[in-house]
């Protein structure tokens, strides 16, 4: 195998860990890939309307509100 190939799969590996440890993590704790998307859409959510609310009051103080 060349250097370059080895350092292509190292490399792979590298960016496919995060994803292989969440699964795993989910599923040796009982929660299945639909419980944390689930999870972290209610957090996206939750955060999105923080971020409205937010506007809303800036807006509604009579300062600048940059359009996104």
């Amino acid at each position: 195998m060349s250097k370059e190939l080895i350092k292509d799969i190292v490399t792979e590996g590298a960016k496919a860990t995060p994803p292989i440890a969440v699964v795993g993590t989910s599923i040796a704790q009982g929660w299945t890939i639909n419980h944390a998307v689930a999870a972290l859409t209610i957090v996206y959510l939750l955060l999105q309307i923080g971020w409205l609310l937010w506007r809303w009051h800036r807006a509604a103080q009579g300062q600048e509100v940059k359009a996104d």
